[in-house]
């Protein structure tokens, strides 16, 4: 019986061998795989949600009597590429180590993507009513 409960828990320690294993090889073991992919839908969130920006925010703007080409694109574009550049930061950061840290580096990224995805948000509304001052 004792050996039966040892066999049984061992798939975990293997699982965390094997990606030990791809650790030092630079690589990214399957366990660390799953946690990236988890991340990237959070990481998918924020681009679909800058996405939505970008699609929606021209109709607002002609909706409120402003000319869509008076929207700040830059800042809208910016809002779509930062998601993806800090998860391509966080995968390369995330080389040679293990899942934990993996996992708490993934974080950080989703954390500073959306601070920075609230922040252009913010921006634009503050360059929203200097347009609609000088009747842009």
């Amino acid at each position: 019986m004792t050996d039966d409960r040892l066999n049984s828990s061992k798939p975990n320690a293997d699982i965390v061998a094997d990606d030990s294993n791809e650790i030092k090889r630079g690589g990214y073991g399957w366990l660390s795989l799953v946690v990236a992919g988890l991340f990237a839908l959070f990481f998918a969130y924020d681009v679909w949600e800058a996405v939505d920006n970008l699609i929606s925010l021209p109709r607002f703007y002609e909706a409120s009597g402003l000319d869509p080409a008076g929207l700040p694109w830059w800042l809208v574009w910016i809002g779509v590429i930062v998601p993806v550049a800090v998860f391509v930061a966080a995968f390369i950061i995330g080389r040679r180590r293990n899942v934990g840290e993996k996992a708490v580096i993934f974080f950080v990224g989703l954390a500073v993507s959306s601070g920075l995805g609230l922040g252009v948000i913010a921006l634009e509304s503050i360059i929203r009513p200097t347009l609609l001052l000088l009747g842009a």
